[in-house]
């Protein structure tokens, strides 16, 4: 399981209600930024569920100077997970949340289950 979002989101009734609902043996995928990435490794180390944080590497940065989300969402898909949940309020609106479409678009496409939460 993946999970994408905001770093400033802040609604942990959402995270929690929806980490908590997975198997004791899951692994969590997720990137290392604040907000809801770090606030997901937290939750699932309360939860005895294993994180798999990923960074953006220089060769990300290279490649997409401005978007280097870019260059980490498609190794993160490729882990093999089978659920991406998204936390972003403003996903939807023009401009905004580009990372966390991204990543919904890239799971779509390729088929895995994407989530979306606004709040």
């Amino acid at each position: 399981m993946l999970i994408t979002g905001s770093t400033t989101w802040t609604d942990a009734a959402a995270r929690r209600r929806e980490l908590a609902a997975l198997s004791a043996r899951s692994t969590i995928v997720i990137g290392n930024t604040p907000g809801i990435d770090a606030m997901a490794i937290a939750l699932a180390q309360e939860l005895g569920l294993a994180a798999q944080p990923m960074r953006k590497s220089r060769a990300d940065r290279k490649t997409h100077p401005v978007d280097s989300w870019k260059g980490l969402n498609e190794p993160m898909l490729a882990t093999g997970v089978d659920l991406v949940l998204a936390f972003h309020a403003e996903y939807g609106q023009p401009g905004c949340a580009r990372g966390t479409v991204h990543m919904v678009e890239l799971a779509r496409a390729a088929e895995v289950e994407a989530r979306t939460f606004l709040r």
